[in-house]
């Protein structure tokens, strides 16, 4: 039976003007300001330049601190967690069998304290510490502001998430080699093989950094990166867009429609998987191949098989 939920859209210039605080804002000013020039604004990025507008000298500075990443990280997971909880609120296969959780604790799987899943899909309504084995997927969210705000004006955005000098979500590299790390060190726990691992951002990764996206997923690390916003081209919508918008990679999805995470969802919750990971010696897998009772299941030849692959390393017995 379909569960009646709030609707939530995804993640749009409106949506993302909604969750605006004054403190997001940081301080803008140039450093020449002593010598006569009064620029000074507040806006959530530098800009794509650091030339000041007023005395045309290249000398844009942030001068003051604010913890725009702590309250954005508040504010998207919020958002995440409505969003996954009504698209499985509105399957008829996931409804009331998964709940999707924040800050899941699982001290088997290192996850605990700093380290708790941002988020986490569950099979059991639980807001306290669980075992792997009730965690069905795990949800790291790389989500952020990615549009550049003025403060004088919040009508329109100054910026694209690739037109400012702060590279937002998981067009920051340093994101995605978080979220590598988090999921490397959670595929190192026992018990995690068989649960997958989505990267959650609102844009697609840097062109550059694609082909690192793609390999983490055809070697099983993680299973796929994600963008909520299906339009982030709001200034300049036409420049470049097949580069700055792409629709999918090997590794990334571009989510257009809570339908369509419906659909991903669906697929990643209702498939039993399993994570294979070993630097394998190609004579010793042909070994242990031949070795196995292929008259047996497909399925217990498969588990058979990934029982005995870490044979197959070159290493294994030194």
């Amino acid at each position: 039976m379909t569960v009646q939920a709030e609707s939530y859209s995804l993640w749009t210039v409106d949506v993302e003007r909604q969750r605006l605080t004054d403190t997001m804002f940081a301080t803008i000013h140039c450093e020449k300001r002593k010598g006569g020039c009064d620029n000074t604004s507040k806006a959530v990025f530098r800009g794509h330049s650091d030339r000041c507008p007023l005395c045309g000298v290249k000398a844009l500075e942030v001068s003051s601190f604010n913890q725009r990443n702590a309250l954005v990280a508040d504010a998207t997971e919020r958002f995440a967690l409505q969003l996954f909880q009504q698209a499985i609120n509105s399957s008829k296969v996931m409804a009331s069998r998964f709940f999707v959780k924040r800050n899941v604790v699982s001290p088997q799987l290192e996850m605990r304290g700093a380290t708790a899943a941002d988020l986490a899909i569950l099979s059991r309504d639980t807001d306290g510490p669980v075992s792997p084995n009730e965690i069905e997927c795990i949800l790291e969210v790389k989500m952020s502001v990615i549009w550049n705000w003025a403060q004088n004006n919040k009508e329109e955005p100054i910026a694209d998430y690739d037109g400012h000098a702060g590279r937002p979500s998981i067009y920051r590299t340093d994101s995605i080699l978080k979220a590598i790390g988090k999921a490397a060190i959670m595929r190192s726990c026992p018990d995690s093989e068989r649960i997958p691992f989505i990267v959650v951002g609102n844009t697609p990764p840097p062109p550059n950094y694609r082909d690192k996206v793609d390999g983490t997923v055809k070697a099983g690390l993680i299973q796929k990166w994600i963008s909520l916003t299906p339009t982030p081209l709001i200034v300049e919508p036409a420049k470049s867009i097949a580069r700055r918008n792409p629709k999918r990679t090997t590794g990334f999805l571009r989510i257009d429609s809570l339908d369509e995470l419906k659909q991903l969802l669906e697929k990643t919750l209702m498939t039993r998987w399993l994570y294979v990971g070993a630097m394998v010696e190609p004579q010793r897998i042909g070994e242990i191949i031949k070795s196995l009772n292929l008259s047996r299941p497909t399925e217990e030849i498969g588990h058979a098989f990934l029982k005995r692959l870490p044979e197959a390393s070159s290493l294994y017995s030194l």
